[in-house]
């Protein structure tokens, strides 16, 4: 019996040494496959990033090593690539800066002798003589705006963008902007509209404000029928002013609201090949508005018009970044409503957005009902399905539903 306890013991030692060194080895070999793993990871995050000096270290001297060459030898291409890139954008600023001085110069000149020629400094001149010298004069002014946007552009994405800051009335640059643009309203009979909250006098550049307002109001005045009205609105929100102006024109889709922003961008079929321009007013206003850490956007809807907004913070941004203008957005926010499908969804996200790009159904409208109907499927739970919709609305421009609705509340209240 002692015999037999014995030998049962030593085995039940055995077996718990052979145990315990599996357990430690499998967790050595476990480790030596994970360690590797997660680096790699990690450093494919940081790459997403646009981190393109992040390299792995991995010394395994198996496929696992060669998969972490392979990757360092990619990101370093990528690097000289982005490196590359950056000399292009670069070259391209300067190149634009440069020429839109040097197209500049001669045009001065050019209008002072046409308009010499106009008011007959060099002698009589008969109609037909005044009405091409008419047509030249308003090519001029045309080229000289061309000229003039560029050179503004330019300076958005060189960080030169000049603000003068003082402490400002808001009221007064709005009212003026509003008076600026009235004679241009009479002509469609159109009537500027304004409402404003109690907004503080803070430190702005009055000039660069009223420059924003006046694109928008002059943009909603072409694109609106006869005989409609324009609402301006201005408000104080948290930390920042907001500005709107509200038309009802033709509107626009979805497509057109992502890229309405975009340089050169002009809506097809729609007004604006009869108005003309450069389509380079919106992209200005962008820059202007971003410049300042401030947001710009447009709600709208086909054949309701539209509604487009910017925001001023209450606290001036003095140091400028630049700001790249010349390149469409639309790419990026694609990319981000993608993020936001594969954190809300998961691997299905992918498939989800894939196909509601192929639909075109990328709209906030369409966004905000697909979410619905995910959420009335007992797909996601409510609270999930607020923070999908919250964060759809903030890739748009827009602000957190949240406080429109104590927005809402606080009226609902007061009528109470």
């Amino acid at each position: 019996m002692q015999q037999q306890m014995l030998l049962n013991g030593t085995a039940l030692i055995i077996i718990i040494l052979i145990a315990v060194n599996t357990t430690l080895l499998g967790l050595i070999i476990s480790r030596s496959f994970t360690k590797p793993i997660q680096e790699l990871h990690e450093a494919t995050q940081e790459l997403e990033k646009g981190n393109f000096t992040v390299r792995t270290n991995i010394k395994t001297n198996d496929e696992l090593k060669q998969l972490s060459d392979a990757f360092n030898r990619s990101a370093l291409a990528l690097s000289k690539m982005d490196e590359e890139r950056q000399q292009l954008d670069n070259a391209k600023t300067e190149f634009l800066s440069i020429t839109s001085h040097e197209l500049r110069t001669p045009i001065t000149p050019l209008k002072a002798q046409l308009q010499m020629l106009q008011q007959e400094y060099f002698g009589k001149i008969n109609e037909k003589q005044k009405e091409s010298l008419d047509v030249i004069l308003r090519n001029t002014e045309r080229l000289n705006k061309i000229i003039e946007d560029f050179l503004e552009i330019s300076r958005i994405e060189a960080a030169r963008l000049k603000f003068a800051f003082r402490k400002t009335d808001l009221h007064e640059t709005v009212n003026e902007t509003v008076q600026f643009m009235e004679g241009f309203a009479k002509e469609k009979n159109i009537k500027l509209v304004v409402t404003t909250g109690e907004l503080p006098n803070i430190e702005v550049d009055p000039d660069r404000i009223s420059q924003v307002l006046r694109n928008l109001v002059h943009n909603a005045i072409k694109f609106s029928p006869s005989d409609s009205s324009i609402e301006i609105h201005t408000e104080i929100k948290k930390d920042y002013v907001r500005f709107s102006v509200k038309d009802k024109g033709v509107g626009l889709n979805s497509d057109d609201q992502i890229r309405v922003f975009e340089p050169f961008y002009q809506v097809e079929g729609a007004l604006s090949r009869k108005f003309g321009g450069t389509g380079l007013g919106l992209t200005i206003c962008r820059g202007i508005v971003e410049a300042q850490k401030g947001k710009i956007w447009v709600e709208s809807k086909p054949g309701c018009g539209s509604t487009f907004y910017f925001t001023v913070p209450l606290i001036p941004v003095h140091e400028i970044e630049p700001i790249k203008v010349l390149f469409s957005p639309k790419t990026e926010i694609e990319k981000k409503l993608r993020d936001q499908f594969m954190d809300a969804l998961g691997p299905m996200g992918v498939v989800e957005f894939n196909e509601l790009r192929n639909k075109h159904a990328l709209s906030k409208e369409d966004l905000f009902e697909y979410i619905t109907s995910l959420e009335g499927q007992s797909i996601i739970l409510q609270k999930h399905a607020d923070e999908f919709r919250r964060n759809i609305g903030k890739i748009f421009g827009e602000e957190c539903q949240k406080e429109e609705n104590e927005r809402i509340d606080k009226e609902i209240r007061k009528e109470l």
